[in-house]
């Protein structure tokens, strides 16, 4: 409750200390503003390596010498792909990265007096791979149709090498591989009404507009036109491809300053005038805003697979070697209906809320082969029904370009039903699950001076569980099991810019 109290203290300074800014005179709305067509590609390749050597030579007092060398070397290549497009019709985005490195490191021991040698590597790849894609498809009423998904994997492989000599003379020789992969994938398929836009560059030709005006830089007050016209230019420029960022900027003013010129917005162009447009871009562009509502329902499914194996084995002395083998995997599917709604009241404040309801099930698959154990062994799980529902609500206050504050509050709750079994068709009551996750988010970002800035952030979430065991209860324990728990997170930091 102190915390609370705190965090809503400081809330209502924050808005108390902008009570005296200016009110904006513009009827304009960000509500008004739509995105123009665009389609924006990005490709990104990185490339690395790294190396290290080390080698040491020691002589002890009693005339022992001992010599120990290490080599390492690590290479990763990785490619990312973004697509993004926006149309009365068609809202899309797609994203795919790639990442495959290799990381191999060996040493080597060597002590004269007891003629003995040491010697170890290791060599380890891994691959990551992830797939996002959107695409929402409109009618010219407003409604859509909606496919989502995404697809994560990694692939992890590690081996070890070590070997022990002695008066030249193998007596310790073992390797070990251990392996991974994990992979999950997700669909949606949804129908619904409504279209949200992102309405941020509204918001900064708004903040270009009015330097102008303070500045004494303005032939004329911009009209609502203007605004959206302003507006539409950013966007486009915003989603236009370059390939050196110098060319870019360069570009991008020339262009808001011809569109300031050409129609009657902008007088003088001095340095003034160019420093405001530079601080605005450079400053002003963001936190993202949304307008707009949707409302849907539909489908929605995941999957997960997950191997894991070892292998172990003594070269020298020579042994049975052991192996260990894992598969998990599980799937399920979500009939789901919510609504998401973001309202820009003003050019200051902002709300937003969401609610989302599923009714559906779950089922998992356990593999497990163990070195005492002959036979594999498996355990079936299945969570049906699973009830699922999600809410937040919050508040975002942008008083200027370099000033903002957020709250939003979250809850998620749901119940399930597990069973469980050693086969597809034996399956036991195991228990019964409600929980409820709830609790604050809030952060401010506020800009005393050029060269004081406080940060501020907290987070907070009670987790209420209530567990009734449906199996038959050993005697003594415990039928029903409540927890409640509260985690939260502070963070604080005060920036003084002494150059």
């Amino acid at each position: 409750m102190k915390t609370t109290r705190i965090i809503a203290t400081m809330m209502l300074i924050s808005m108390l200390a902008h009570g005296t800014l200016k009110a904006q005179d513009s009827t304009f709305r960000l509500s008004d503003y739509k995105n123009p067509n665009y389609l924006y590609h990005t490709l990104d390749l990185n490339f690395g390596l790294n190396s290290g050597l080390s080698f040491i030579n020691s002589t002890t007092t009693d005339a022992e010498s001992q010599k120990w060398g290490s080599f390492s070397l690590n290479s990763g290549v990785g490619a990312g792909y973004s697509l993004y497009k926006n149309s009365p019709e068609i809202q899309a985005e797609k994203h795919i990265s790639l990442r495959a490195d290799i990381n191999s490191h060996s040493s080597k021991l060597k002590r004269d007096v007891i003629q003995t040698n040491y010697k170890s590597s290791t060599v380890s790849h891994v691959e990551n791979l992830y797939i996002q894609g959107l695409r929402r498809v409109y009618s010219k009423k407003m409604q859509y149709f909606e496919v989502n998904g995404t697809l994560s994997g990694e692939h992890n492989n590690q081996m070890y090498r070590n070997e022990t000599m002695r008066a030249d003379t193998i007596s310790d020789k073992s390797k070990e591989e251990d392996k991974y992969l994990n992979l999950n994938l997700t669909g949606a398929f949804l129908v619904g009404m409504g279209r949200i836009e992102q309405v941020q560059d509204a918001r900064l030709a708004m903040f270009i507009l009015e330097d102008l005006q303070t500045l004494n830089r303005a032939n004329k007050v911009a009209t609502d036109e203007d605004v959206l016209a302003l507006a539409r230019e950013i966007t486009l420029l915003k989603y236009r491809r370059f390939f050196d960022n110098r060319l870019r900027k360069i570009a991008e003013i020339t262009a808001i300053d011809a569109f300031l010129q050409k129609n009657g917005i902008a007088g003088t162009s001095d340095a003034a005038y160019f420093t405001s447009l530079n601080d605005n871009w450079d400053f002003a562009n963001n936190p993202i805003r949304n307008s707009g509502k949707r409302l849907f329902t539909g489908l929605e499914a995941n999957y997960h697979y997950q191997y894991r194996s070892s292998y172990n084995e003594y070269i020298m002395p020579e042994n049975e070697p052991n192996e260990y083998k894992f598969n998990q995997s599980s799937g399920g599917f979500n009939i789901v209906a919510g609504f998401n709604y973001e309202r820009p009241k003003s050019l200051a404040w902002q709300y937003s809320s969401s609610v989302k309801i599923g009714i559906g099930m779950q089922s998992e698959v356990e593999t497990e082969k163990r070195p005492e154990n002959e036979d594999e062994t498996k355990y079936y799980l299945w969570t049906h029904p699973t009830v699922k529902l999600s809410a937040d609500y919050g508040f975002g206050y942008y008083p200027n370009s370099r000033t903002w504050l957020t709250f939003k509050w979250l809850l998620q709750s749901g119940w399930y039903k597990e069973m469980d079994g050693d086969t597809k068709d034996n399956k036991e009551d195991l228990q019964d699950i409600f929980y409820t996750y709830t609790g604050p988010q809030f952060s401010a970002y506020y800009y005393l001076s050029e060269r004081l800035r406080l940060s501020l952030s907290f987070n907070g979430e009670m987790r209420i569980n209530n567990t009734y065991y449906t199996y038959e209860v050993i005697e003594g324990d415990p039928e029903k099991v409540t927890s409640a728990r509260w985690n939260q997170n502070i963070y604080a930091s005060l920036t003084y810019s002494l150059f």
